[in-house]
């Protein structure tokens, strides 16, 4: 993951205690497609980098913007997924998708649990 004062002039960071004290940061930023972006990051979350995404038009964000705010967060040559999971462990919170990477870059953490 990039550092997060590398993009700051990408996104417009906001104060969320709730998710700060989960020591992840929440950001709002301007889609091209006229919408706003509210993305929550977390660096380390049980060894994984995450960022969330929902749009204030209330709806899913496209492939080609998940892939814009991959390639903002990430670099080029980082690989992030989307996981979809076993029924058993599936949660729906809201109209939000999640891009996941091991913070260590090791893949075989994906397979446990």
């Amino acid at each position: 993951m990039r550092d997060l004062k590398s993009i700051d002039n990408r996104v417009m960071w906001v104060h969320n205690p709730v998710a700060e004290s989960f020591g992840s940061r929440c950001a709002i930023m301007n889609m091209p497609s006229g919408t706003q972006a509210q993305i929550v990051v977390g660096t380390n979350e049980e060894g994984w980098e995450h960022v969330s995404v929902s749009l204030r038009a209330k709806r899913l964000p496209t492939w080609d913007e998940m892939n814009m705010i991959k390639d903002i967060f990430w670099e080029d040559e980082e690989e992030v997924v989307q996981i979809h999971p076993k029924k058993s462990r599936y949660v729906n919170l809201a109209e939000a998708l999640h891009l996941w990477r091991p913070v260590n870059g090791d893949w075989s953490l994906m397979m446990e649990g």
